[in-house]
């Protein structure tokens, strides 16, 4: 009976979670970058060790954005992603050319660094 109880709460917190966190980006593990990008999808590649991942600029241009994880690259970042999928990482994106936007990923959700120009 203890079990059942512990996987309804389980299924409930995950559901809960799944609610929450709509609308964030979440991880999609590949070996190669699909020809085809999804928005709202970070595409991690490298199964047992990410040393890169790419992502639609999330400001809707459509530009991809390519990120390395390899520390002898300049610049490299660092990633995280927690039970639910949702990827962190660090230091900032910032794109020096285009829309020039820049902004964080935080558990999935996208934290823009200049209030003044939301998108």
């Amino acid at each position: 009976m203890r079990q059942l109880i512990n996987s309804i709460l389980s299924a409930l917190r995950d559901l809960w979670f799944r609610w929450v966190d709509r609308g964030r980006i979440r991880c999609v593990e590949v070996e190669e970058l699909p020809d085809s990008l999804e928005r709202g999808s970070l595409y991690v590649l490298g199964l047992d060790s990410p040393w890169s991942a790419a992502l639609l600029c999330p400001c809707g241009c459509g530009k991809l954005i390519h990120l390395s994880f390899l520390r002898t690259d300049s610049p490299s970042w660092k990633i995280s992603i927690d039970r639910a999928g949702l990827p962190t990482l660090a230091p900032s994106i910032w794109r020096t050319d285009g829309c020039r936007s820049h902004f964080f990923l935080r558990r999935g959700a996208i934290v823009w660094c200049d209030k003044g120009r939301r998108r």
